[in-house]
């Protein structure tokens, strides 16, 4: 049947999960690299850094499947860790959300637009924000997931992230900023380098 040939294959979610275990590499570094810049412990700058290195693993998932549903499928599998890590479930919507929204306007150029494919990126980059969201969103029941968690007064005081028009912008923007650069990079990358080698198409 051509339509199923169309959908994701085994191969296709197989390739997808070695796709995930790299991003969550990226994403690991995002938060190292976070850290540098702010000791808190509150992930404020890890959607970021995660953006910056992730760029390139991004850019090689969609130019290597081409197909709806593997890049809606690394969302969910970023929300998952949230969900599964001890996060309230709320921390779970925006991987499910944004993974899809930047799989569909992937999908408007045939995952072969670059300036479509950055954008698509651009909104997959807040995937990662869940623990963020959920500050602003959620706060009283952060707060009390965290108790629950055996989290002491101190600690949650210290990780809160503002409710601020400031503090919303300038994540937003660095958000944005850094998922330029990565997606930039990555597609520059699969263009000298992965396109050449043969390894896509």
């Amino acid at each position: 049947d051509q339509r199923m040939r169309k959908g994701l294959q085994v191969k296709d979610l197989v390739m997808t999960g070695a796709f995930a275990a790299l991003y969550f590499l990226c994403v690991g570094l995002g938060v190292l690299v976070g850290l540098i810049f702010d000791r808190s412990g509150n992930m404020f700058y890890a959607p970021a850094g995660a953006a910056i290195f992730g760029g390139t693993v991004y850019m090689l998932l969609q130019s290597k499947i081409k197909k709806f549903g593997a890049i809606s499928l690394l969302g969910i599998v970023m929300g998952g860790f949230f969900f599964l890590s001890g996060h309230f479930f709320v921390a779970f919507l925006p991987g499910l959300i944004f993974g899809i929204l930047a799989d569909l306007l992937a999908k408007q150029g045939n995952y072969q637009n670059k300036w479509l494919s950055l954008a698509s990126f651009v909104l997959f980059s807040f995937a990662n924000s869940g623990p963020i969201i959920m500050m602003w969103l959620a706060r009283e029941t952060y707060v009390q997931s965290l108790l629950a968690r055996g989290k002491t007064q101190e600690y949650i005081d210290r990780v809160m992230v503002p409710l601020n028009p400031q503090a919303v912008l300038s994540f937003v923007f660095m958000v944005v900023i850094a998922a330029i650069i990565g997606g930039l990079f990555g597609q520059y990358l699969v263009k000298k380098h992965f396109i050449k080698a043969g390894m896509v198409s």
